[in-house]
């Protein structure tokens, strides 16, 4: 299978199925437990003169979001959600006025036969970024993007 983009780092095993992992550019976020991509449209119906019936339905004003949790720290992904990033130790992460740039990301899931599915998000930014902890648990990030648009589905037969 030929993927949009180089991905990060390469994963020789997967744990279980359904699961998946996210590209930003070189950087993989793999934690994922569970995630959602939508592709939504409003619709709006089209009428002739004289008439109070709809002569047709078409859709309009496309929305794409994906949204998911991972559990496990990924500073790249909030150094993306934020906006700013020191170099250095410690690390410094800084909300931005502004809008932060960032490389379009690639969400890869593989479902229990081992098919593997991409999508690519384009102009993609943070909606959400939220950290929930608890004691004796890994703490989890809730995340989500919107994006411009999606790119067709890449799959291995």
């Amino acid at each position: 299978m030929v993927s949009f983009q180089p991905a990060g780092t390469n994963i020789t095993q997967r744990i279980t199925f359904n699961t998946g992992y996210i590209d930003f550019g070189n950087s993989r976020i793999v934690d994922i437990v569970n995630s959602s991509l939508t592709l939504q449209w409003s619709t709006e119906e089209l009428y002739v003169v004289g008439s109070i019936k709809p002569a047709d339905l078409v859709r309009h004003s496309q929305r794409v979001s994906l949204t998911g949790t991972i559990k496990s720290f990924a500073p790249e992904m909030e150094a993306m959600a934020w906006g700013s990033s020191s170099v250095g130790t410690p690390s410094n992460i800084f909300t931005l006025d502004g809008q932060p740039t960032m490389q379009n990301p690639i969400l890869t899931l593989f479902d229990r036969n081992g098919k593997e599915y991409q999508y690519q998000l384009y102009n993609a930014v943070f909606k959400s970024s939220k950290l929930s902890t608890k004691a004796e648990d890994f703490a989890q990030w809730d995340f989500e993007l919107e994006a411009m648009d999606i790119a067709a589905l890449v799959y291995t037969p």
